[in-house]
């Protein structure tokens, strides 16, 4: 693929991941309205259990905390690129026997970087104005119940607002792995370099800087290669840690060959061909797999033409004489070439995770 067209799409990959909010909102479900049977569809009960419960309003329901030890959580792809100041709005019926907090967790690394506690009230509006020290990529939002008092929530928005008023911002932590950084003081590896790889919170105008635990394989050791792995959040880019030299199959997303056992990345994913290892006897190095922009996929010599042999690598079945490809798993994965297991796993776009995409096999080897 030649480097102009590299750049063109990763351009158009980049624009594909902003819009996360909604129009500034940073929360679905404020209200509390999708039910899924007897959870909510937009939070996720983290520990305890919930209800669905009448409001003031009779046509509007609200959910309660059932329990003495009961939290739920949901995770925004609000970043600073879309502003620092957070407003949280907040309609809640809550008895003295009840301890209740709203809880940030930057970044989606399971540290609460700040806490508001949510007063006894009686169906009470609340608001709250939470500012976050720049750069930070997504928020976790939870609600956390203590206590053996009645708990319960009829609406909780959240959405970026212009300025907290002097309040002093919220500092992350030492960042994780594929958090942005202007540079290694703010990264729990001590390293901030530029991402190989495009990350959920592109803006599309400058190379985006990210936490990694590498800077290049000479930093890794002999038989090791500093490679991007599996993503562990959707709102955090891949990260960039020692592996060993050749341990990724074909189809495993990567940012050089060294990382790949066929030597070979092309398309930000394990290949077989490239424009610089080109197919022998007048094949033709093609994507295997229909991801967008032709890329995130293996590239591979007659790709689905029944031409591999037996032992010889392969994307799908029909990349063999025999018409049979085995292989280790299934490949499922985002539009941008993360691997996951549902959307859950995958990047938003105007609050909404996904897809999950089943585009091949992995590990493929022609029967």
């Amino acid at each position: 693929m030649r480097p102009w067209l590299y750049i063109t799409i990763l351009a158009a990959a980049a624009g594909s991941q902003l819009g996360a909010t909604d129009c500034g909102q940073a929360l679905r479900d404020s209200g509390f309205d999708l039910w899924c049977g007897d959870t909510l569809c937009a939070w996720k009960v983290e520990r305890g259990d919930i209800k669905r419960v009448p409001t003031w309003n009779e046509g509007d329901s609200g959910v309660e905390l059932v329990g003495s030890d009961v939290a739920i959580e949901q995770l925004s792809p609000v970043t600073s690129s879309d502003g620092t100041c957070l407003e949280v709005d907040m309609i809640a019926n809550v008895d003295d026997d009840a301890d209740v907090e709203l809880d940030v967790d930057i970044s989606d690394d399971g540290t609460i970087e700040h806490s508001e506690r949510v007063p006894t009230s009686h169906w009470k509006p609340l608001t709250y104005q939470i500012a976050i020290a720049p750069p930070f990529s997504g928020v976790r939002f939870e609600i956390a119940k203590t206590g053996t008092g009645t708990a319960q929530l009829a609406n909780i928005g959240a959405k970026v607002v212009d300025g907290c008023g002097g309040i002093l911002p919220v500092v992350q932590g030492p960042a994780p792995l594929g958090e942005p950084c202007i540079d290694g003081t703010g990264c729990a590896s001590g390293l901030c370099a530029p991402s190989p790889l495009p990350t959920p919170f592109d803006d599309g105008t400058s190379v985006t800087q990210v936490c990694v635990a590498c800077t290049g394989d000479a930093a890794c050791g002999t038989g090791k290669a500093c490679a991007v792995t599996d993503a562990v959040s959707p709102v955090r880019a891949a990260p960039v840690e020692c592996v060993a030299a050749g341990s990724k199959g074909l189809g495993d997303q990567c940012s050089e060959g060294a990382e790949c056992a066929t030597g070979i990345c092309n398309a930000f994913a394990c290949s077989t061909c490239s424009e610089t290892s080109p197919c022998a006897d007048g094949e033709t190095c093609g994507a295997s797999w229909p991801t967008p922009f032709g890329i995130y996929t293996a590239y591979v010599c007659s790709p689905g033409g029944h031409v591999r042999t037996t032992g010889e690598p392969c994307a799908q079945n029909a990349d063999c004489k025999s018409g049979t490809c085995i292989a280790t798993g299934v490949r499922m994965q985002c539009d941008d070439g993360r691997a996951c297991a549902t959307a859950a796993d995958c990047p938003f776009v105007n609050l909404q995770n996904g897809p999950c995409n089943l585009v091949g096999l992995e590990g493929g080897t022609c029967q």
